[in-house]
């Protein structure tokens, strides 16, 4: 049985490997080390979780609270995440950033992605902010690199008319594409280091002309 509970200090370690299967094609510096989890967990402990199976870590989540005016400009990985030390949490932002959520490759396809993204939404609500935003991987891109710009895969995907292993669970989960996040990470092995620009908001006002490529 999946269980879902805040991230506490004896995880890191199993974290830390997690990012490594999870991320094969991220830089050295863009994965989390034992330091940053740690870092987070003093920064914002609420906003850190992992999924169980057990004791073992088969989920993970980290967010931190942003403010408008960061968060709905072209940014970097790690301009926005203080290369991952959350450095940029404002106990006062309105928004929820998502600064990384993984599932490990064995146990993908069994809606975990669904109940992190579910304690993310639960925060936003108790916390009374906007809501979520993130900059999103899409690893279907690389078949599809060679014929399509990246904003065409994007709307290929939107419309359903191809799967992506990221996005297309982020769109049933009720997130949009509200843009591209330009060089977000090192392209690495990767065919681009573009991302997509994830939202979704708890609230009725519509802010999608805040945000722009």
């Amino acid at each position: 049985m999946i269980t879902i509970c805040n991230t506490r200090p004896e995880h890191i370690a199993q974290l830390v490997e997690h990012q490594r299967i999870c991320f094969p094609t991220l830089s050295t510096e863009d994965l989390m080390q034992a330091e940053m989890f740690a870092a987070q967990l003093v920064v914002f402990p609420e906003g850190q979780h992992v999924a169980l199976d057990g004791e073992r870590v088969v989920g993970q989540s980290s967010t931190f609270r942003i403010g408008k005016e960061q968060c709905l400009q072209q940014h970097t990985y790690r301009e926005i995440t203080g290369k991952n030390s959350f450095n940029q949490h404002n106990p006062q932002g309105t928004w929820l950033y998502g600064a990384d959520m993984s599932v490990h490759p064995a146990y993908r396809g069994r809606g975990i992605a669904t109940m992190l993204y579910g304690v993310r939404k639960e925060l936003v609500r108790r916390l009374k902010l906007r809501g979520i935003i993130f900059g999103g991987a899409m690893p279907g891109y690389t078949q599809h690199a060679d014929h399509l710009s990246v904003e065409a895969y994007i709307a290929e995907v939107v419309a359903g008319r191809l799967s992506d292993p990221t996005i297309t669970p982020q769109l049933k989960n009720g997130f949009v594409v509200r843009g591209v996040l330009r060089n977000y990470v090192d392209r690495g092995a990767a065919s681009t280091g573009d991302a997509t620009w994830m939202l979704w908001e708890d609230c009725v006002e519509d802010s999608s002309s805040e945000i722009h490529n």
